[in-house]
């Protein structure tokens, strides 16, 4: 399929180590490609934790497939890039449409702000930092006058704010804002091998003979680890499970966390194996019971959708932006976030082995029929040509609505 749709995505940083942002953009570049839509990507060569990308700066290069333009980040904080910008007023007027990802950053509001002051129209992806979360306990009061001044005025112009789930879309209504909304689930690679058999050489060597738990994300406050760490330890399960936290994030909250799986005298019963991708995260879905992520607030939760592809049971907190695909689709459990619901969850899966495997069938299902590339290109092109014909008939766009 042929597409004459230019589209330019922004973003802070493509580095996969920033978790679910970058991830979901590397899938939508994907699903574009399918259907012939010229997609590329403007973003800095931040690469996480105060690193960077070792890429060429200023020029497009093909990455992964998929053709992106970096510029050096000059500050940690904001990601601010001076190159970036030139680069963006001279230039955005060559796309017809801009989508941003993320806010309270640097490239997304200059990308948004270059391309209404150019006439081009803009679409923004906040990507979870609307939520009642990440404004009441992160920078509280910055965020709230940055929102009114800033963000604020330019959400408020974009031809369609993005949303991956109606959960993200319902907090972000708290704020009232005058905004158009567009709620658009982030497809994924599922034809990819979504299991790897042999354990690759950083896999956990005494995970045989156990029902293995496995926490697949980014290490932060909000995700809560501690708390599925004491609904570990009250499982009481002896040497008959194992818990991996596959993860990376702050070195000092790592720590902490690892000091009370010490004081709850988990022991050796806990393995931390870092950041996993490729064939470690395939290796460990194949190896786990079920996934848990006890999140407080999740706009999405990509690891979810991956293990649902590995025909694994999913145990998600009602801030879990899927929590509502899960129990729709039976495809496993959803708690309120305590310590006593996580385990009796936990406790309910690892016992009854027929009960997991139904949920991990119809998990699998779901995710193949519903949250696949194809799906998901299909879902955006529809959105980009929305916004195109709106802007030549001089109305407002007229957004695809998500089928429940």
């Amino acid at each position: 399929m042929q597409s004459s749709l230019r589209v330019l995505h922004v973003i802070s940083s493509m580095s996969r180590l920033r978790g679910g942002p970058s991830v979901s953009l590397h899938n939508m570049l994907k699903a574009l490609a399918r259907r012939g839509v010229t997609a590329e990507v403007a973003a800095t060569d931040d690469d996480g934790r105060n690193a960077r990308l070792h890429v060429p700066l200023d020029r497009f290069v093909e990455d992964e497939g998929q053709r992106v333009r970096y510029f050096p980040r000059q500050t940690a904080k904001y990601e601010f890039s001076a190159p970036m910008l030139r680069w963006l007023r001279v230039h955005i007027r060559e796309y017809d449409v801009v989508h941003t990802h993320g806010l309270f950053g640097f490239a997304p509001l200059a990308a948004a702000w270059c391309a209404r002051g150019a006439g081009v129209p803009y679409i923004m992806r906040p990507a979870g930092v609307l939520d009642t979360w990440g404004l009441k306990n992160k920078s509280r009061f910055v965020k709230a006058l940055s929102l009114r001044l800033v963000e604020g005025p330019l959400l408020s112009s974009a031809a369609a704010v993005h949303f991956t789930t109606p959960l993200e879309q319902a907090r972000a209504a708290d704020l009232a804002l005058p905004i158009r909304p567009v709620v658009l689930p982030t497809g994924m690679d599922l034809d990819a091998p979504a299991q790897e058999a042999l354990p690759p050489p950083a896999a956990p060597p005494v995970l045989d003979g156990k029902r293995v738990i496995l926490y697949l994300a980014r290490i932060h406050p909000v995700k809560r680890v501690d708390v599925l760490l004491r609904a570990y330890a009250a499982l009481n399960a002896g040497q008959s499970t194992a818990l991996v936290i596959a993860g990376d994030g702050d070195a000092a909250l790592v720590e902490s966390l690892k000091r009370l799986a010490g004081e709850l005298g988990l022991g050796d019963s806990v393995h931390w194996v870092g950041f996993a991708e490729g064939a470690l995260k395939r290796w460990l879905l194949a190896r786990a019971a079920l996934l848990v992520l006890p999140s407080a607030s999740e706009n999405f939760g990509m690891a979810v959708v991956e293990a649902m592809n590995a025909g694994r049971p999913v145990v998600v907190t009602t801030g879990c932006g899927l929590a509502d695909f899960v129990t729709r689709h039976g495809a496993g459990i959803v708690i309120d976030g305590s310590v006593e619901a996580l385990r009796a969850a936990l406790a309910g899966l690892l016992g009854n082995e027929d009960r997991r495997l139904a949920m991990g069938a119809a998990g699998r299902a779901a995710a193949q029929r519903e949250l696949s590339l194809d799906a998901f290109g299909a879902r955006l092109e529809s959105l980009y040509r929305s916004v195109l014909s709106a802007r030549a008939a001089g109305v407002e766009a007229e957004l695809p609505a998500l089928k429940s």
